[in-house]
């Protein structure tokens, strides 16, 4: 069989049945074992006898289903009254993730902040914030309407789920400052190494730091303070973390491929934690999430792809 199958493939297996030596094979009944939910064809064959030294291959149909380990077991039976024979291949599957893997074309969600205690979401999903604290703006923001975070303020949205994210990016327009850690993006219960959800902050020494994909990484980059950066944030699928400052790669890290399991149902917070600490003083412009991680070519032009 092939070595590797996807989802509702149709593939080949072959079974060679043999006499070696000396010895002979009566005829037989042959068919295959599948994993639950795959199916072939025929159901089985009914082979004629073999004398010594004689092979005959007998071809099946087989289309795959979902499997929940990373190898399915094909076991190829033949049996007559009394005795019965049996070999077995192994092919690899893709496992399918625990929950829907968002559209790679539509942003997660895009928030402008103007004005107001509200902040609308420019996505599809309509997952709109809510400014927790005083809602003041910052008239010298890139787009003119900067929401000032003052250490008591943050955004958050209602519970909202996120789907599976074999990669991601994350940008801001954002001001940084204040001390400790800080919360940038925040989807993640308080604690938890990053098997259940996704967070981005900002270290004591201004390093970005991502928590996702079951890993702890601080990356190299490091955030200029008291004035607005153009901040992205790209996570492959196969776990390479890249940081961008202003259009220009500044930090990297790496991160197993598992994705980022965003499949709970939890608020999404931008400056603060999920119990509301670790906020980031400074503000925030645009910021968005996409389920895709853009390219070196495709960041400068994040904005466009969230907002028009």
């Amino acid at each position: 069989a092939p070595d590797k199958v996807d989802v509702g493939q149709e593939f080949p297996v072959a079974v060679t049945v043999s006499a070696p030596g000396d010895r002979t094979v009566p005829a037989g009944q042959l068919s295959l074992e599948l994993p639950p939910g795959w199916t072939g064809e025929p159901e089985s064959v009914q082979t004629l006898p073999l004398k010594a030294g004689e092979s005959r291959t007998v071809d099946f149909t087989v289309v795959a289903g979902e499997n929940d380990t990373e190898r399915a077991v094909i076991r190829a039976v033949l049996q007559g009254e009394d005795w019965q024979a049996v070999a077995s291949t192994s092919v690899e599957t893709e496992v399918p993730p625990p929950c829907a893997i968002p559209d790679p074309a539509e942003p997660l969600v895009a928030w402008d902040p103007t004005s107001g205690s509200t902040v609308a979401d420019a996505s599809t999903y309509g997952r709109d914030a809510t400014v927790q604290g005083t809602a003041t703006y910052d008239g010298t923001a890139p787009t003119g309407s900067g929401l000032v975070l003052d250490g008591a303020s943050y955004l958050r949205t209602a519970d909202t789920t996120l789907g599976f994210l074999p990669e991601a990016t994350f940008a801001a327009e954002v001001k940084v400052g204040g001390s400790g850690y800080r919360r940038l993006f925040d989807w993640q219960p308080s604690g938890d190494p990053g098997t259940d959800g996704v967070l981005i902050d900002v270290t004591p020494s201004n390093q970005v730091r991502f928590i996702g994909s079951g890993t702890n990484v601080t990356t190299s980059a490091t955030l200029p303070t008291g004035r607005y950066l153009d901040v992205v944030i790209t996570m492959t699928d196969a776990g390479a973390i890249t940081v961008y400052i202003d259009g220009a790669v500044a930090g990297l890290a790496q991160v197993p491929a598992d994705g980022i399991n965003g499949c709970a149902n939890r608020q999404l917070r931008f400056a603060a934690d999920q119990g509301g600490g670790q906020r980031l003083t400074g503000a925030v412009d645009r910021a968005a999430i996409f389920p895709e991680a853009l390219s070196a070519d495709e960041i400068g032009s994040w904005q466009s792809r969230a907002f028009d």
